[in-house]
């Protein structure tokens, strides 16, 4: 496992990962520990500040130099392409930017009047006993998605993460002091979101001599293999890979992905799926991650697709378009956005249109544009805390237009995994500010884009213990702050499917990709998936989580029978219990972290 983390405090105090690795030489307060599969760090010093950058970013050395030379800015984040974390060290202490999309995560352990911090949580749990943090693993269980429920909680008990678009300093004595100095600023008509993702590519490529990316005939994937198709040098090929049912090769996404595939640069490659790719298979081989990873479910199938194109290709850098839907998708809520802005003839044009896309009634979306306009989100969230306590009805009567996800509490959920998270939600109603009069959708998508990009540097992790390195530059600190800088009238509604790619890739897609407004489906593979890995589900329902007593398990064995009978259950009532299982029992097998007090010599 390739990671990276420091210490600032009193020098007795400092305890170091084995196998580290010192970037600063002499600084025993900076390391990182494992192999990585290309130079993604980076440093510079002078007599007064060091600076280093841990992971892809587009910047020139020269630019490097000027951060020390002149300080850091807090806008550093978003700079220039990459998804990467800035760290600066001075005599006063140790200063750590998180990039706006999550997928650099940042975690800190205060110790001994000291604090330890590090891009991997488990890392740092290692020094406490990997104990977990039981009350976020109940908001995991029955309120995924719902972001302030665990701001500053990781998976692990008294391992804080650091959110997104942050400045955190570790002084040499004292408390951290951590601070937001990004916020979303809609005040563009329109943006140039093809350079930016081009430029998110370039990064990658750079380094890159045997590139491979999804092609699964979808926009985002599509996008990122016609991009760096564009770019690479003419003795370079990236290879598309599409995924497909075993002896199924034409119809629906497939067609789509032949047709995009038809471009200069591109090898089209086909990776055929059969029972052994089921989904909910072989979950007891998952690799250990710093938290649940979104891929956990389909594991069997993400697994062997990343052994074959390692021995097949060698790939060193893999694109996948996560993060896509929930940057380019405007969410509903958009909907009270136009109520406050007093765009009433916008608002019930696009909520007519949104019904007719989700074959719903129009009545409950503009209940929920004009009520959620109204409310502020220590409202929502109290809410939400009798929702999950079970005295308030879970649906309210707004279409999904609201400042949070609803989602059903599974019937499995017992009453203390329902309070614990209920309490979560009230102490998060009781930090949160009253809302203000601006719009709701930039700080709502960049609260899940950066729960988007945390996960999935769980799933990065699992890549990685396949010698893969996995890149997702939808959820790119400059890809966000562009999307996000789109003002009112420039954001289309929720009814449209994602004309920004669209429109700024209009020349690069092929014309009947472009034309597409839908994405696969793949509930009857998940169903297959269900029945076939009954026994083995069964199997989880009396492991930790019912020991804890945050699951029934008889309820729970129901729900998985209903759900592989094809009844309707919700994804949401299933996967996140079986993925904590699996991500529980990989901790228990996995050796954990290694650390020493001796500290080796500076040579």
């Amino acid at each position: 496992m390739y990671w990276f983390g420091g210490f600032s405090g009193p020098t007795d105090a400092l305890v170091l990962p084995v196998g580290a690795h010192f970037p600063l030489r002499e600084k025993e307060n900076l390391w990182s520990v494992g192999p990585w599969f290309v130079d993604e760090e980076q440093t510079a010093r002078d007599q007064v500040r060091q600076v280093a950058i841990f992971g892809p970013c587009g910047n020139t050395e020269a630019e490097l130099h000027s951060l020390v030379a002149n300080g850091v800015p807090d806008d550093v984040a978003y700079a220039w392409p990459g998804s990467y974390t800035v760290v600066e060290l001075t005599s006063s202490g140790t200063t750590i930017w998180t990039d706006l999309g999550g997928a650099c995560p940042i975690y800190v352990l205060e110790r001994d009047g000291g604090a330890m911090w590090a891009s991997s949580s488990r890392a740092l749990a290692a020094l406490t006993g990997q104990r977990i943090d039981w009350d976020r693993m109940a908001v995991y269980l029955v309120a995924p998605g719902i972001t302030p429920l665990t701001d500053g909680r990781s998976m692990f008990a008294d391992i804080r993460h650091i959110p997104a678009g942050h400045r955190l300093f570790l002084p040499r004595r004292g408390a951290p002091v951590c601070q937001r100095v990004w916020t979303p600023t809609p005040t563009a008509r329109t943006v140039d979101l093809r350079t930016e993702l081009a430029s998110a590519v370039a990064v990658r490529l750079n380094s890159s001599a045997m590139p491979t990316a999804d092609l699964s005939g979808g926009f985002d994937s599509t996008a990122l293999c016609l991009l760096a198709a564009e770019q690479l040098q003419p003795d370079l090929t990236i290879r598309g890979v599409t995924v497909h049912p075993k002896g199924i090769t034409s119809g629906g996404d497939m067609d789509y992905a032949r047709v995009a595939a038809n471009r200069p640069g591109i090898e089209h490659h086909l990776f055929p799926l059969d029972e052994k790719h089921a989904p909910y298979g072989r979950l007891e081989n998952v690799p250990i991650t710093d938290e649940p990873a979104p891929s956990t479910i389909a594991h069997s199938r993400f697994a062997a697709q990343l052994r074959w194109m390692q021995e097949a290709f060698g790939s060193d850098c893999h694109f996948t378009g996560d993060g896509g839907d929930a940057l380019l998708c405007t969410p509903p809520v958009f909907l009270a956005d136009l109520v406050r802005a007093g765009k009433i003839p916008r608002m019930y044009r696009d909520a007519v249109r949104w019904a007719r896309v989700r074959r719903w009634k129009v009545g409950p979306l503009l209940n929920g544009a004009f009520g959620t306009a109204r409310s502020d989100p220590r409202q929502a969230l109290h809410r939400v805390a009798g929702v999950l306590a079970g005295g308030l009805p879970a649906k309210a009567n707004n279409g999904g237009v609201s400042w949070y996800p609803q989602l059903p509490v599974p019937a499995w959920a017992t009453k203390d995994t329902r309070a614990m998270a209920s309490r979560l939600a009230r102490e998060a109603a009781e930090r949160t500010a009253p809302a203000t009069s601006g719009p709701i959708t930039p700080g709502y998508v960049a609260d899940v884009m950066a729960e988007v990009g945390r996960t999935a540097r769980a799933d990065a992790q699992l890549a990685e213990s396949y010698g893969i390195p996995l890149h997702n530059p939808f959820v790119d600190s400059r890809v966000i702050n562009a999307c996000l800088s789109l003002d009112l009238e420039g954001r289309p509604g929720p009814a449209e499917y994602k004309p920004l790619l669209r429109d700024a890739l209009g020349d690069l897609l092929p014309g009947k990709l472009a034309g597409r407004l839908t994405k696969g489906c793949f509930n009857a593979d998940h169903f297959a998936g269900l029945r076939a890995a009954q026994s083995t589900l069964l199997d989880l329902v009396d492991g930790r989580l019912a020991d804890r007593g945050l699951v029934a398990p008889d309820r729970l064995r129901q729900t998985l029978a209903q759900a592989a009978a094809g009844l309707p259950v919700a994804n949401a009532c299933v996967d996140p219990v079986v993925s904590a299982e699996a991500w529980l029992l990989a901790l228990d097998t996995a050796p954990a972290v290694k650390w020493t007090d001796a500290a080796p010599g500076n040579e």
